[in-house]
């Protein structure tokens, strides 16, 4: 066989070299090691150690901490000696580097775990967090000289200036005093993002008469446009880059981006099957989420599939043919992806809500929800589902054919007729394209062949590796 054959990858599979060309997931800005492992971090994961008395401790680090992460690893374990605590480190995380990866953790019988870098701060039920962020430098003087610029639309409005993970540090009363005096607002709240335990919360505050401005001191990255967009204000935005020392106006809503997720959401509502994407196992209320969804699909007549598979990627899902539509249930910083590279669209547990809830019919939402939990009972975006509201037919915008419900009392008619005439028209309009059924498959699995073999004497396995087993 030629190179050329052997180094192409189909659709259903990576090519040989994937694994070696692949990009990490890292940050736009490169730390180093005494920026995430300075005497700060020394003292403050010592001592919640020895306070809480934990003897088997993971250390959780995002792919471009990794090289630092044995340094730090050696360092904890000497400042540790006496308490003769054991350390480990979790590298390649199951979903996302913004969630703590219990499910590791639990392989080595962790007690507690510390978690380096980006964090969505999904609440954690198994084992107690520390979230320890780096310390990137800021030229508080250049911050100050360039909001002073905004001094003239902050005059009767109302400022939010957001910290991102590499300038929590720097918060307090003296810095609040500073931008007070470079932007002169009516109204000036000073937050972390994301929030931890000990700040304020970090939503918006609509019920102020004044407009608001807000500022992100980082950079346009992942929690940037996860606070942007979650805002529940229309608001103008403005970027200072913590690298650079630059500020410039950022619209998160753009209307290319707007038409681009209801188009997906339209997708969404011509499904035949959905795929519902498992990307969290710790995220609180995650069950209850694919049960509403099954409900809510179930009513329209729409097949659902509940699938992990790990991180996502284009080869994984093209997999499953027959699956028309992906919903990714994953944690606030891990539920938008952008469908371009994806055979089929992939929308958020938000968008399915809008595509199959009729209560969100005609009705523009607030802001735009990445956490999920905010959509079940006692959040504040739930809307009750009423399957009496779906309507009998409706319109595709992106096919122009028509969409029918299930009727359920047509089904439970007594009329045999009715019944029949029900039964065709469903048929006819749950017709697919899309590819090969699980039926119709050549190969379904293995076979377990029950009730067809007989029953067999225990033996004693293999046990050791594969290059020299103990019976060898």
């Amino acid at each position: 066989m030629s190179s050329s054959a052997t180094g192409t990858a189909s659709a259903f599979s990576s090519s040989d070299t994937a694994a070696l060309e692949r990009e990490t997931e890292t940050e736009n800005q490169v730390v180093n090691y005494e920026q995430i492992w300075n005497e700060n971090h020394r003292k403050v994961s010592s001592d919640w150690i020895r306070q809480n008395g934990y003897k088997r401790v993971c250390l959780q680090f995002p792919d471009d901490y990794l090289p630092h992460s044995n340094g730090i690893s050696v360092d904890l374990k000497q400042l540790l000696a006496p308490e003769d605590v054991k350390v480990f480190i979790l590298a390649d995380t199951t979903y996302g580097s913004c969630c703590v990866d219990e499910i590791a953790a639990a392989h080595v019988e962790a007690d507690s775990v510390i978690h380096f870098g980006n964090a969505c701060r999904s609440r954690v039920f198994r084992l107690p967090v520390l979230y320890l962020y780096p310390e990137l430098p800021l030229n508080v003087a250049n911050l100050l000289e360039q909001l002073q610029t905004l001094r003239p639309a902050c005059g009767e409005k109302k400022v939010c200036l957001y910290l991102d993970i590499g300038y929590h540090y720097i918060k307090s009363d003296d810095l609040y005093i500073k931008l007070k005096e470079a932007l002169q607002p009516k109204e000036l709240l000073l937050n972390v993002f994301p929030a931890t335990e000990e700040s304020s919360t970090t939503s918006i505050d609509t019920s102020s008469e004044f407009e608001t401005i807000s500022i992100f001191v980082g950079a346009d990255n992942q929690r940037f446009a996860n606070l942007s967009l979650t805002s529940t204000a229309p608001q103008q935005w403005y970027i200072f880059e913590g690298s650079t020392g630059s500020l410039s106006t950022k619209n998160p809503l753009t209307a290319q981006y707007i038409r681009r997720r209801y188009f997906y959401i339209e997708k969404c509502k011509d499904a035949q099957t959905l795929g519902l994407i498992v990307a969290t196992l710790t995220s609180e209320g995650y069950l209850d989420v694919v049960a509403r969804l099954q409900t809510m699909a179930k009513s329209r007549g729409i097949k659902t599939q509940l699938i992990s598979v790990g991180r996502i990627n284009p080869a994984k899902l093209a997999n499953f043919l027959e699956i028309d539509c992906f919903v990714l249930i994953g944690c606030p910083f891990n539920n938008m992806y952008d469908s371009k590279e994806y055979y089929k669209p992939i929308v958020s547990v938000f968008e399915a809500e809008m595509a199959l809830n009729p209560a969100w019919h005609m009705k523009y939402p607030e802001a735009y929800v990445t956490d999920f939990k905010q959509l079940l009972p006692e959040g504040r975006s739930f809307l009750a589902f009423d399957k009496e509201a779906i309507p009998e037919q409706d319109v595709s915008l992106v096919s122009g054919k028509v969409r029918g419900a299930v009727n359920e009392s047509l089904e439970t008619a007594g009329d045999p007729a009715s019944l029949a005439l029900a039964t065709q028209a469903k048929m006819s309009l749950m017709t697919t394209d899309t590819g090969l059924t699980f039926e119709d498959r050549t190969w379904q699995g293995l076979d377990p062949a029950l009730g067809q073999t007989e029953p067999a004497q225990l033996q004693q396995g293999l046990s050791g590796i594969p290059i020299k087993y103990t019976h060898q």
